[in-house]
């Protein structure tokens, strides 16, 4: 006679198939190219801006710069590096800048100034929703910082001039 199994043994063989399962690898398919395809993201495209086309400010109208220096704790991470991003802003490297700002964001996502400089960047760079996006998002933000608070209000009206 064959001596039935103990429950808990099979328990914890369950598991550990369970577990090993989990971190069997993931083979991507291979084309008759021999290498393997690119990555197929399964989150949405995203989303363009379909703004219609106006008439485009030239360079120093677009230009936003800060109406007061950078108010953020002297000596912080998010200081130098909102700093980074208006000199980035003024010598007209906007997606160097907002890459810098997007940095700041992610330390602090409550400084208003950070939406100021991306919202400077893509009103710069004709992208009027977005501008208008991040503008909006650091205007309650900005109690704190009535400097800040300005210049989101002078950009919205200045976007919406445009509109």
């Amino acid at each position: 006679m064959v001596n039935p199994i103990p429950k808990s043994l099979l328990f914890v063989m369950w598991v550990a198939v369970a577990l090993l399962s989990g971190c069997a690898p993931v083979y991507a398919p291979i084309s008759e190219s021999g290498s393997a395809p690119p990555p197929q993201s399964s989150s949405p495209p995203p989303e363009t801006d379909r703004s219609p086309p106006v008439a485009v400010p030239d360079d120093e109208d677009r230009r936003i710069t800060p109406s007061e220096p950078v108010q953020v704790a002297p000596g912080g991470a998010v200081s130098r590096l909102l700093e980074e991003a208006w000199r980035y802003n003024k010598a007209g490297d906007y997606d160097r800048s907002n890459a810098v700002a997007e940095r700041a964001l992610r330390i602090n996502h409550t400084e208003p100034e950070v939406y100021l400089v991306m919202a400077s960047n893509y009103f710069a760079m004709t992208q009027l929703r977005l501008a208008e996006q991040l503008a909006r998002q650091g205007l309650p933000l900005a109690g704190r910082n009535p400097a800040v608070k300005a210049d989101l209000q002078s950009l919205l009206a200045r976007i919406g001039a445009l509109q």
